[in-house]
Parts: C-alpha cells; structure tokens; sequence
C-alpha cells in the first residue's frame, strides 16, 4: 500500500539507527526518567575519573587474566548507517589478528541466532489510532510531518510511537544521502556494509558460536519504554522542536554528529571528552532533555552494561571471544573496561594510535 513502511527495510534499518534516529528515541523515552538534582549531578559526571585511568587506547581492548583459558578481545563498534562502515576496521591496529585468534563471536545482539521481528510488537493495538493519544493541536502537527516526509497521513499509520520515530529517524537519513547526491544502489550498498551487522556475518562464516547479550525483545523494551500515549506526546514535541528548529535541538544535533570525528579519532581520550562535553550540555538543558539524558546514562548504557557483565563472565571462560558492542559503552566508571577491571580481568588496550 502507497505510503506504508517496508517491513524488509525496516527490519534491517532497527539495526543500523544513525544519530538521527537515536535523538528521536531519545525524546520518545523521556517519561520514563525522573531524578533529583544531586543525582543528575553524580549521572553527569561519571566519566571525570575515566578521564585520567583511561586516557590511552583506542577502540580494542584485550582481556586476559582471572582464570581464562585464552585471551577474549573487546571492540567498540559504529552504530551510525553511513558515515563508517565495516571496511573501517581495517584501519584498527591489530583488528584482524584479534579477530582471527577467536572462536566465539558475542555481539549487542544474536541477529542470526534471534528469530523476534521489530514488527513483532510494532503495531497499535487494535481499536487504537492517533486520535486517541494526542490532542488535535499535536496530532496535526504529527499529521503534518508524516505527510511531508512520508506522504501519509496520520490516520494511515498503524506503527506505535516509538516504532514510527525509528521509522523517521531512518528517512531522515535517507534524504540526507539522496541530497548528497547517493542513487538507490549506492544506499542499498552502505546500508549492506552496516558495522555489527557485518562482523557477526563474518563471524558465522568463519564457523565461530554467535552470542547475544540480549535479546531483540529486550533490546526493544529498553529503548522503547513507556506508554502509549506519553510516547505520542513526545513524538509530537518531537516534530514541534524540530519544525521550529529550537536551539536545544540544534545543538544537541551537532555534538551527536561529532562522534562521528571522534570515532575516527580511535582515541580513548577523544571519547571520554566527548561524553564530558554531552553532559555538561545535559546539566545546562532543559529538564525535558535532561530527563532524556538520564535514561541514556542510567538505563541505554549503565543498566545493559552491569547486565552483560554478568553474562560476559560466563561466556568467555573457556572460548577465545571477540565481543564487539557499541563504542560508548566501554568507557567511564559504569564502561565495560571497568567493570570487566572489577571483577577482576587484566583489560587492556591492544595498540595506541598515536
């Protein structure tokens, strides 16, 4: 039907959102958050002792010691569509010696090994359209974005909120890439060489056991939390930011597309600046975005990193493993690289790039 999302393409787009779609998400899981002002300080600022225990390396970390049987590797991965694709880790110092040395490849998620869709629980329930989650002032504000961005209007979408700010998020980048001058083929071809997507195929190929460290659904749960209509009163502030071209969204836009530099960097120190310069920006935000920090910080991040801790110290026992995750979740005092150091591993990183 003329206007409706591709399942296909959404399906292998909810594994490759770029930062446009990550700041969508992030306004969609705002009413999730609340904490007072101390704790908001104490959140902000758990990247300062990082700054100084984890100034050198890169994106490659080895792990060694506390009664492992071999070595397991730990690398920080892109997850933006576009901008660095698989090719890149050639570019890593001492990348495919790690790779090659494993046999057991752990990834965010087991793509392979994981039958649950995005569409799995995608759709409104059934009864349910927009009209019953939003006032007609944002309703036809949402109505409005969707017709232009997507030519369908509003009572023609069945997708809950935050399922369709994923979808926007996607077509956002689209048409930045059909503005620069990208064919449907070139698109198809980047969207084909998306990081994690590729190392876990490489991996598969290579005969090595895939793990997930969570699962699909609970991925979705994570990043999609909250009701119904909270999530459509967001979607809707959302589009009002960004039809108004608010400041705030301006320039929390511009510091997201600035990791992409700084993934470049391959330098440790670079990413842990960065993240300091993320949250001096949240402790100066307003409360709405500073709610969505929060949930970044404490649950995107802090929670799934003390959860696949607990899972990664099982798994890589008695198998030499590559575990590849997104970068931003190795550094600072609630990173990988320090909680792997609490319970007790050797890590650290496989060559500086100086």
């Amino acid at each position: 039907m003329p206007g409706y999302p591709n399942r296909h393409a959404l399906e292998r787009d909810s594994r490759r959102r770029g930062p446009k779609a990550t700041f969508l998400l992030l306004y969609i899981i705002l009413s999730y958050c609340t904490a007072a002002s101390a704790q908001q300080e104490k959140i902000f600022h758990s990247y300062d002792s990082s700054a100084k225990t984890q100034s050198e390396g890169g994106w490659l970390w080895k792990i060694s010691g506390n009664g492992l049987a071999h070595p397991a590797y730990l690398f920080g991965t892109y997850h933006g569509s576009s901008h660095i694709l698989y090719g890149y880790v050639d570019s890593i110092p001492g990348f495919r010696q790690a790779f090659d040395a494993c046999s057991q490849y752990i990834g965010e998620v087991a793509y392979s090994n994981d039958s649950t869709s995005f569409f799995s629980n995608a759709k409104l329930p059934a009864g349910t359209t927009y009209h019953d989650l939003l006032n007609e002032e944002d309703y036809q504000l949402v109505d409005s974005t969707l017709r232009h961005k997507m030519d369908v209007p509003l009572h023609r979408m069945y997708l809950k909120p935050g399922h369709l700010s994923m979808l926007l998020g996607q077509i956002d980048q689209i048409m930045k890439l059909k503005k620069a001058g990208y064919s449907e083929s070139q698109m198809d071809s980047i969207h084909s060489q998306v990081m994690d997507a590729i190392l876990e195929k490489r991996a598969k190929e290579e005969g090595y056991r895939i793990n997930g460290l969570e699962t699909i659904s609970e991925q979705l749960e994570m990043i999609l939390p909250g009701d119904l209509k909270e999530n459509a009163t967001a979607l809707a502030e959302y589009c009002r930011k960004e039809k108004e071209k608010d400041k705030e969204y301006t320039q929390f836009q511009t510091l997201t597309d600035a990791l992409v530099e700084v993934y470049r960097s391959q330098s440790m120190k670079r990413l842990i600046q960065y993240e300091i310069q993320m949250d001096a920006f949240y402790l100066n935000a307003s409360p709405y975005l500073q709610e969505i920090a929060i949930h970044q910080r404490k649950v995107l991040l802090k929670a799934r990193n003390m959860n696949w801790i607990t899972k990664l110290t099982g798994l890589i026992k008695d198998k030499p493993t590559f575990i590849a995750v997104g970068v931003r979740h190795l550094p600072g005092e609630n990173g990988l690289i320090t909680l792997l150091q609490k319970e007790g591993y050797k890590v650290e990183p496989v060559e500086m790039k100086r």
